[in-house]
């Protein structure tokens, strides 16, 4: 199980997939950064001037320089929404690699499952078979009925169609953790089980920063935050420093309008928003609408996550206590069947019908814990998964998955 895990999460797309949205949101913060430096623009103008005496073209390559130095947070609050961006994409190839490392758990655990199925099938021919093998030998001392023969033999080619049955969902679940992992050649799984996936249920509180799902609705409300003081900052003027040099290229224009062939200016510029049609109350208001229901958001997320958490422990709990039953009904029944083929072998006083049923009910029996037992399994990856462990069940957490370090 530890080695599926290891190989799924390393290649598989949809982690890939949330690596690439972090490195985008990455860029975004350099980007809302920019702002904070000088701005530098070029261009060319050209048109057609007649406000003089003597027309022509004018033509100048343009220089613009500008420098933001106040803003009242503008542009930190922009930054402050990128680097959330960037903590909810995190957050997301978080949830990535708990998702791929849950369905290749769960993948190997139904392997096992119907490889135990398999060998329970297996010990069903067996038994049967026995008990024909005895039916046979007690038809050649006239003990025995050819019916008896035959029924016995029935039941053998019913144990063998189930084992068939088995096989082809085994070979389903093989496939499903072939195409998780990325391998071709077949294999087997091995049947243990790592101990902190044995041990998963039994954690009684946990830290709910460590759920990705928690962290994406933390971050949403850190960029519902910086929204609101942005959508405040933008109430307030900008002051920045702006420069421009024109250098005019025709000389008749210049000369026949008594410019200089390069000018520059400087100028200190503040600009405020007077009247947009109500723009930016709107935008106040909407951002704080958008905080109240990422607050929700992350209250949902912690509520759905301890809910979770509780459901599947309380589940297991119940499956452990069922799984001591049905070891002892187990035993029963295999006793029962012992004395049954005892009593008919040797007394007379049971019949076929009776030996066969008892070995179709132990069968049953072994089906049933077996599948008590992978269920309860299945329950523990449910219970790590919902609390944010199997990073740290499965030796993820401070590993490079994919180019990236996942860190605790």
């Amino acid at each position: 199980m530890f080695d599926a895990v290891h190989r799924a999460v390393g290649w598989h797309p949809l982690i890939a997939e949330s690596i690439g949205s972090l490195y985008q949101q990455r860029q975004g913060v350099k980007a809302a950064r920019s702002a904070y430096f000088p701005q530098l623009s070029a261009g060319i103008v050209a048109g057609e001037d007649t406000e003089y005496k003597r027309e022509g073209d004018g033509h100048a390559i343009q220089l613009n320089v500008s420098q933001m130095l106040f803003d009242f947070g503008k542009v930190s609050s922009g930054v402050r929404q990128a680097k959330a961006n960037v903590r909810r994409s995190q957050a997301q190839v978080l949830q990535s690699i708990d998702e791929v490392a849950k369905q290749t758990a769960k993948a190997t655990i139904e392997v096992q499952r119907y490889q135990a199925l398999l060998e329970s099938s297996e010990e069903q021919i067996e038994g049967v078979s026995a008990i024909a093998n005895l039916v046979q030998i007690r038809k050649e001392r006239g003990a025995s009925s050819r019916s008896d023969v035959l029924q016995a033999q029935s039941r053998i080619n019913a144990a063998q169609a189930s084992k068939h049955q088995v096989e082809a969902l085994l070979q389903r679940w093989r496939s499903t953790l072939q195409n998780l992992t990325g391998l071709q050649s077949k294999f087997r799984v091995s049947m243990s089980v790592p101990e902190d996936v044995a041990q998963a249920c039994d954690v009684q509180s946990f830290d709910l920063l460590s759920v990705p799902g928690v962290l994406i609705a933390e971050a949403y409300r850190a960029e519902a935050m910086a929204r609101l003081d942005q959508s405040k900052a933008n109430a307030w003027p900008t002051f920045s420093l702006d420069a421009n040099v024109n250098q005019y290229l025709d000389q008749d224009y210049v000369d026949a309008n008594a410019f200089d062939e390069q000018e520059s200016a400087i100028f200190f510029n503040v600009s405020m928003p007077i009247y947009q049609g109500g723009r930016v109350s709107a935008g106040k208001e909407g951002a704080g609408y958008a905080l109240l229901s990422a607050d929700a958001a992350k209250d949902t997320a912690q509520l759905l996550t301890i809910q979770k958490y509780q459901e599947a422990q309380e589940e297991a709990a119940g499956l452990m206590r069922s799984l001591t039953t049905l070891n002892y009904r187990e035993s029963a029944i295999a006793e029962t069947r012992d004395l049954y083929k005892q009593q008919y072998s040797v007394l007379g006083t049971r019949t076929l019908i009776d030996l066969l049923n008892a070995e179709q009910e132990l069968h049953l029996a072994r089906i049933e814990k077996n599948n008590t037992i992978y269920d309860l399994h299945l329950l523990k990856i449910d219970c790590l998964y919902s609390r944010g462990g199997l990073r740290n069940a499965f030796s993820l957490d401070g590993r490079q998955i994919q180019g990236v370090e996942v860190l605790p």
